[in-house]
């Protein structure tokens, strides 16, 4: 039975791109390759663009899971950008577009508004402020804007007062993670990539995913880092993950003599194995939205430590779901480090607790208001 071609939508992801130079893989990229293959298929065509030009390794792993990604291929504010997304958005029979990012927002708006398709904003972090070149853009096309979602209630606020979206209009969605796509490690790999690494029984691994970026607060954990190693010298952290900031990190590490303590194990594809390898996690980002990492770590039932930023400060509560602290206080960090380190009935009870309280956060969930959003703008639209 094939679908009532007034009931079928094509829907374009726009983006701002998938990696870089120094990012493998972003954060957002992971939503599209776990989103595109949840939407259903006899409901929604569902496409990608990125405004800027392809990444070998994100396309590959994109390609992967069987998404084709387009490009745009152009400077943030170029209007090239603007004319080639019309020209995909004829050729694709494109009914909703859905933007993620300053410029593919910018022209995702300017184009749905040229040619009355409804368009989706979609805030991903709070980044405190907007630059001042960008402001009276937002300010033209806020307050118009008809539709949006915020992956944390602080993303929401920063996204109806910096900028001017409609507060009525902005849907709070956290992301989530697919439940039923979190497996095992398979069979022996913790042990033997713990040994990989140099771990020995006894020690303890604590680790921090993430892109190499200042505000992610990396010299904080390695601050704290020092002090933990003081009173626990077996402790060791692995930072998983590449990044722009990556020459600054290996320098503080080796200003500081922490070769032994800190290692690097840089982009990896396998990481719900990795982070299975972890006694701790570690979360001390300055800035954030509602990082994929932290659902993550719940789903595979790790004890966490994370800064109060943005979404983690309201999802986790203290004592019960981890173990918390202000952003940038890393002797605060260090504490509840080694409260958890030395506290192996603490350390069950989050690990117990992260599980149970994941369940609320199956993407499954998040995929179904997008579909819902994207049924209802078309329908309207057309009506």
């Amino acid at each position: 039975m094939t679908a009532d071609p007034e009931d079928f939508i094509t829907v374009l992801h726009i983006c701002e791109h998938f990696g870089n130079d120094h990012v493998s893989f972003h954060g957002v990229a992971r939503l599209f390759e776990l989103w595109l293959p949840a939407y259903d298929k006899k409901r929604f065509r569902v496409l990608l663009c990125s405004r800027q030009g392809p990444v070998a390794a994100a396309e590959d792993r994109l390609k992967a899971s069987g998404i084709s990604p387009l490009y745009l291929g152009y400077g943030k504010t170029d209007p090239r950008n603007l004319f080639k997304l019309i020209r995909i958005i004829r050729r694709e029979k494109v009914d909703i577009l859905h933007a993620h990012g300053y410029g593919a927002c910018l022209w995702a708006r300017v184009a749905g508004r040229l040619l009355g398709i409804p368009v989706i904003v979609h805030e991903h972090c709070n980044y405190g402020t907007v630059p001042w070149f960008q402001r009276p853009i937002e300010r033209v096309l806020g307050p118009s804007t008809r539709c949006a979602f915020a992956v944390s209630e602080s993303v929401r606020r920063f996204t109806f007062e910096k900028r001017y979206i409609p507060e009525s209009v902005i849907q709070l969605l956290y992301s989530g993670i697919p439940l039923d796509q979190v497996k095992p490690a398979p069979p022996g790999f913790v042990s033997a990539f713990r040994a990989e690494q140099g771990v020995r029984d006894g020690d303890i691994v604590l680790g921090v995913v993430g892109r190499l970026e200042s505000h992610k607060g990396h010299l904080d954990a390695f601050r704290a880092m020092q002090r933990v190693i003081k009173e626990i010298p077996r402790a060791v952290l692995w930072v998983v993950g590449d990044g722009r900031y990556e020459d600054v990190l290996h320098a503080w590490v080796r200003d500081n003599r922490m070769e032994q303590t800190i290692r690097f194990l840089g982009y990896r594809s396998n990481v719900l194995d990795i982070i299975q390898c972890f006694d701790v996690q570690v979360f001390p980002s300055h800035q954030e939205g509602t990082p994929s990492t932290l659902f993550e770590a719940m789903a595979v039932g790790n004890a966490v430590v994370a800064s109060t930023a943005d979404g983690q400060g309201e999802i986790l509560r203290e004592g019960e779901t981890g173990l918390l602290f202000t952003p940038g206080d890393d002797q605060r960090m260090a504490e509840q480090l080694l409260r958890v380190i030395r506290d192996g009935e603490l350390r069950n009870r989050l690990e117990q607790n992260v599980l149970k309280e994941i369940k609320k956060y199956d993407m499954a969930e998040c995929v179904r208001v997008m579909e819902s959003a994207y049924t209802e703008l078309v329908h309207r639209g057309r009506a």
